[in-house]
């Protein structure tokens, strides 16, 4: 027998065990690992998997997702919204009318598009090239080190540059900064304003009835008048590590030899707290803050509606918030390795429960559903990351479990090599090859070895079918002869 008729023939013995399968408006058609096909005409949903995770093709009402995982996943609408990862978080693109944004790592960066869409026309290759359109200013461009301008960058609200480090301008508000090569050099101007410093060696600027600044052989000495205009002026005066000290009309602090011991108090906010030496031991008392940390033992300590504890630190934590809004409550063990956490908002009642064991599993429920998977690599890292859900996580998901309160459920076991799923009454599992069953309103039908041997049943009757043939023997059950021999037997009585 040529190869070429063996081919054909096994193609043919492949379409004879992966026959389609219904179960009211579904079909499913499964060769596993090759293939999963599931669609529903009422939900207007089709779904194709190629090789377990690694491919998928789906379609729900006027969306369509395609993912190559990990590599590429995209999605797009009938209206024109269109989302693209490429190795997320490598790449990600997002466009719709108007509009175009994409991401290379946080390092190349492009949103163009209508404002009143959300864009602020900007495009960066950080640290080297920028360009943008500033709705005051117009449109600029920088590109480093050699020269530019950026509006509205970095905290400043103009920022020139030429041959950085040689010379650099900055402002923000009405206080222009002059360096030159930066941060040796810098000469201040403003309002009011003047200053100049020669780092590290003595710096000093000033602003009439605003602040007052000084710096001698940075960061040992620093003398520090600032807030002048408000009703709270701070000063804070250093001589590193020796002593440090703040002081307002609300607020308080004195160091000694720096990290070791430090005392706080805050009028405002009513605590005072102790550091010997910081950050291990700290005693707190007041109102919006108490507690006591005694690192790495013990630590027990509240920020307003914050309270966390430590017991051996990193190994078990527990973190609470409560609030007219929420309550929260967190596990946590080694920081990742274990996770636990409650939530509950109160004026809606909804509730909120996440479990992450690294890497075996996480758990989550929300809205009245749960799910389970195995393993979870991400998940307790980024928990609710949406293109991690998308473009990782079904990898490495070897059994997944997903039901609500209703008694809806389905898992998934290695990429539906078992699967079963119940909705309402209706029923079906399957473990590919060896059998697949379905129950719905038409009866119950079962296969094994994808057909070799079939059982169906219906109210009235029962066919079986042999050898993936599609013709059936079938039979009338016994109940259903009892039913038409009495309606017989009245009949005749009559």
């Amino acid at each position: 027998m040529s190869r070429g008729w063996l081919t054909h023939i096994l193609f043919f013995l492949l379409l004879l065990t992966a026959s389609p399968t219904w179960a009211g408006d579904a079909t499913v058609f499964t060769l596993w690992p090759l293939v999963d096909y599931r669609a529903s005409a009422a939900s207007s949903y089709r779904s194709l998997h190629l090789f377990g995770p690694l491919v998928k093709f789906e379609t729900k009402a006027d969306e369509t997702e395609l993912a190559l995982r990990p590599f590429i996943y995209r999605a797009t609408d009938d209206a024109g919204t269109a989302q693209t990862e490429v190795l997320y978080p490598l790449y990600v693109e997002r466009s719709q009318p108007g509009t175009i944004f994409f991401d290379v790592f946080h390092l190349l960066n492009a949103d163009f598009g209508e404002r009143e869409k959300g864009s602020s026309n900007q495009f960066y290759l950080f640290p080297f090239l920028f360009y943008g359109e500033d709705p005051e200013q117009g449109r600029y461009a920088a590109f480093f080190p050699f020269g530019g301008t950026l509006y509205d960058w970095f905290g400043r609200d103009r920022i020139t540059f030429a041959l950085f480090p040689l010379y650099g301008h900055t402002e923000r508000g009405t206080t222009t900064t002059d360096n030159f090569l930066w941060p040796f050099f810098s000469r201040v101007t403003g309002e009011k304003e003047s200053g100049f410093a020669f780092w590290p060696i003595y710096g000093q600027s000033q602003k009439e009835g605003v602040y007052s600044k000084k710096f001698f052989l940075w960061p040992i000495f620093f003398d520090e008048e600032l807030a002048l205009d408000s009703g709270n002026p701070l000063s804070r005066f250093a001589v590193l590590p020796f002593w440090m000290e703040q002081e307002s009309r609300n607020y308080s602090q004195r160091t000694v030899l720096w990290p070791f011991f430090s005392w706080t108090q805050d009028r405002a906010k009513e605590y005072e707290q102790w550091d010997a030496p910081w950050p291990l031991v700290r005693v707190t008392q007041g109102t919006s803050r108490h507690g006591l940390r005694l690192l790495p033992l013990y630590a027990d300590e509240t920020v307003e509606a914050r309270r966390k504890r430590w017991f051996l630190w990193p190994v078990y934590q527990i973190e609470d918030v409560n609030t007219e809004l929420i309550v929260r409550q967190r596990h946590r063990i080694l920081f990742f390795l274990y996770s636990d956490l409650a939530e509950r908002k109160l004026d809606t009642g909804v509730e909120k429960r996440r479990i992450d064991f690294w890497p075996l599993f996480g758990y989550h429920r929300e809205n009245g559903v749960s799910q389970f998977n195995a393993l979870a690599l991400l998940d307790t890292f980024f928990p609710g990351n949406q293109a991690i859900e998308r473009s990782w996580s079904p990898l490495w998901r070897l059994y997944q479990q997903r039901w609500d309160e209703q008694g809806n459920l389905v898992i998934s076991i290695l990429w539906n090599l078992y699967w079963h799923e119940r909705q309402g009454n209706q029923l079906a599992l399957e473990l590919f090859p060896l059998f697949d069953y379905r129950r719905d309103l038409e009866g119950t039908r079962l296969r094994l070895f994808k057909g070799l041997v079939g059982v169906r049943g219906e109210p009235e009757r029962t066919c079986l079918s042999l050898l993936y043939l599609p013709w059936e023997s079938c039979w009338e059950n016994r109940s259903a002869l009892a039913a038409t021999a009495a309606v017989f037997a009245t009949e005749e009585m009559q």
